[in-house]
């Protein structure tokens, strides 16, 4: 048992002696979750339990690990800021090196993870569970540099606590997260990752690129949530929004900027509509696919401004679902998705013979990693809570 849990068992004796001298109750922190609680609930005018129950409540805290289903489905994989998955050694439960790697490219059951909202309402609120449902432990709260992490915990208790900071905000480092522990330390991945032994510090008070990690989706992607479409060639697909009379079209960005945002929406049939980050246009595939994009050059002769661009193969327009902004993503198992149009060909990226690379709705099928993608998370940012 962890001498803090001792402790804690300590805490509750002494807070039930309290209860029973209210002259020791103004000598609590202020800090202190039951007399912040109790001040909750007085502000708010509800009767206070009898410390009795106070008492069975704070153990039965300790006992068991709060839980609150997360809405999102499946799975997820953690990335690090150079690519590599981080992969817990035989899916969780241990507490000797190696425990967590990051030397994986390609995603299996060991580097998928989820997050559930083990302590809502507070900025700590997610815990990090493995693939045998095994919790990642921060030992000591956070702060160290050798063996600062284990995954044989059971119950999601303060070390396996943490906080998910979402870097996008203020264009700091948009498609990436950093995780907090519970003491306020960011979780490093030592060389932003290629590590086996010592692959993880906990003792960061900065966010630089060890501390960044991107969120990939595994397993069912839902509806109504928010991803990034990251491309083999790590571009993300990016919605040139209708403008001007013009219908719009896909292209595709190396910065994660707001267009290249968009809500997958679950259609009756099973597939799924891909909203523009402007909330109200959809993506269409002409012709319901089947078509290559090509590079244009432009012509010198024609009046005004020269600029090169590429041919139409996505409208980003529509306004309505029909057949055309209808999608199936294929799950491979592995943390990455084909993208199908309704004439069911395959979304995905190629080279022209001048090098360039295009975008293409003209796939057979999946042969090569140029006809998947992965989807980027957004959305999964621990709340700002005001103490």
């Amino acid at each position: 048992m962890r001498p803090y849990r001792l402790a804690s068992l300590w805490i509750v004796v002494c807070v039930f002696v309290g209860l029973a001298a209210p002259a020791a109750d103004s000598a609590k922190s202020p800090s202190d979750p039951l007399t912040s609680f109790s001040a909750v609930q007085a502000e708010q005018g509800k009767d206070q339990p009898a410390s009795g129950q106070i008492q069975e409540d704070s153990i039965a805290q300790m006992q068991e690990t709060p839980t609150s289903l997360s809405p999102w489905p499946d799975e997820f994989a953690l990335r690090t800021q150079k690519g590599f998955y981080v992969t817990a050694i035989d899916g969780g439960g241990r507490t000797a090196d190696p425990i967590l790697l990051t030397t994986a490219t390609m995603a299996g059951p060991w580097e998928k993870f989820t997050f559930p909202v083990t302590y809502p309402n507070t900025p700590h609120d997610k815990s990090i569970r493995t693939f045998n449902g095994n919790y990642l432990t921060a030992l000591n709260g956070g702060g160290l540099t050798g063996g600062a992490v284990h995954t044989d915990a059971t119950q999601a208790l303060d070390w396996e606590r943490f906080r998910l900071l979402d870097l996008s905000v203020g264009n700091f480092a948009p498609s990436y997260y950093a995780l907090s522990t519970i003491n306020g330390f960011y979780v490093t991945a030592v060389g932003a990752g290629g590590k086996v032994a010592e692959a993880f510090h906990t003792d960061a008070q900065e966010i630089q690129d060890w501390e960044k990690f991107r969120i990939v989706k595994c397993g069912d992607v839902g509806s109504e949530f928010e991803y990034g479409i990251l491309a083999a060639d790590g571009t993300f697909l990016a919605a040139e929004l209708p403008e001007g009379g013009s219908p719009g079209n896909i292209g595709r960005d190396s910065w994660a900027r707001p267009e290249t945002r968009f809500k997958l929406i679950r259609q009756g049939d099973g597939s799924h509509a891909l909203q523009t980050s402007n909330g109200v246009t959809f993506v269409t595939a002409l012709n319901g696919g089947g078509l290559v994009q090509k590079y244009l050059k432009c012509d010198p002769s024609f009046p005004g401004a020269c600029i090169d661009g590429v041919s139409v193969i996505f409208h980003t327009d529509a306004t309505q679902v029909q057949a055309w902004e209808k999608f199936r993503l294929i799950d491979q198992g592995n943390c990455t998705y084909a993208i199908q149009t309704s004439s069911g060909f395959n979304a995905g990226i190629y080279q022209d013979s001048a090098g360039r690379t295009l975008l293409t709705t003209r796939r057979d099928g999946v042969s090569t990693p140029n006809e998947l993608f992965q989807l980027v998370v957004y959305g999964l940012a621990s709340p700002v809570v005001v103490q």
